[in-house]
């Protein structure tokens, strides 16, 4: 059994995209990846240097296959613009800052 995993924090710490991530109310990155495991769905962005994971809820998922991506595959190269909105934190019970895809292009 190798210890290469436990040997090093490469590959465990993942910058996440977060709300406060973004600049202005609304921001674009471009989708260079995508990660499914079981119903998850992770897209990896990038915005200009930054590189960041994008964890899709079923809203996000919703909305880019209604918008024409037949696979996760397609979304691979695509610009897609954020914006900041206000979503309900069931955990927390009160309102947060959540993500959502506004387009695709």
């Amino acid at each position: 059994m190798s210890n290469t995993v436990i040997d090093s924090w490469d590959g465990l710490l993942k910058n996440y995209l977060k709300a406060s991530n973004l600049d202005e109310g609304s921001d674009t990155f471009v989708c260079v990846g995508v990660g499914i495991e079981g119903n998850n769905m992770e897209l990896n962005l990038e915005r200009e240097e930054e590189k960041f994971i994008f964890s899709l809820n079923v809203t996000n998922m919703v909305f880019l296959k209604n918008n024409g991506m037949t696979t996760p595959r397609t979304v691979i190269g695509k610009k897609i613009t954020l914006r900041k909105v206000r979503v309900f934190n069931p955990t927390l019970k009160q309102e947060v800052d959540g993500l959502r895809i506004e387009k695709i292009s």
